[in-house]
């Protein structure tokens, strides 16, 4: 089986945002300390701690423009974040979330047939391998199912 990488939010273009002091929206950035952990951050796939400074940012995790291109909230590590963005398996908390994945082709567009809601706890990583299987199938962008936010990409490697 071919090996896949997770990623978050790729680190230069954060470090570029979180400069700046201006997300992709044109919001001004307004850092916080986190008080009770929990929240999903995108720069490092993991959950937040009691006393991270985070802030809640208008991303986009895409590097191509398009009419599929989209940009929405994310939460990060406000002063950047030294853990890694990309990974070989997504931590099992990931797994504990309902998620939806959407797989787009070679040409940035969504497989709507393909797109699929996963349910908490069915094994999210085999879920994302699936699709990658599908030979049209480029990229997996897991979003949440609720409010739609970006979670991750994930792409075959090499």
């Amino acid at each position: 089986m071919e090996q896949i990488i997770f990623e978050g939010v790729d680190p230069t273009e954060l470090a570029r945002v979180l400069a700046g002091g201006v997300d992709h929206a044109g919001n001004t950035i307004q850092a916080f300390t986190d008080l009770d952990g929990g929240w999903q951050l995108r720069c490092c796939l993991a959950d937040s701690v009691p006393g991270d400074e985070i802030a809640f940012i208008a991303f986009s995790p895409f590097d191509w423009n398009g009419p599929f291109r989209e940009t929405g909230p994310i939460v990060v590590h406000a002063r950047g974040c030294a853990a890694t963005w990309q990974i070989e398996r997504l931590p099992d908390d990931f797994d504990q979330r309902p998620m939806t994945l959407r797989p787009y082709n070679r040409e940035h567009r969504i497989l709507y047939d393909l797109v699929e809601p996963v349910p908490a706890g069915v094994g999210l990583n085999v879920q994302v391998r699936t699709l990658l299987q599908q030979p049209d199938v480029a990229e997996v962008y897991g979003r949440n199912p609720q409010g739609g936010c970006f979670a991750f990409v994930a792409r075959r490697a090499g």
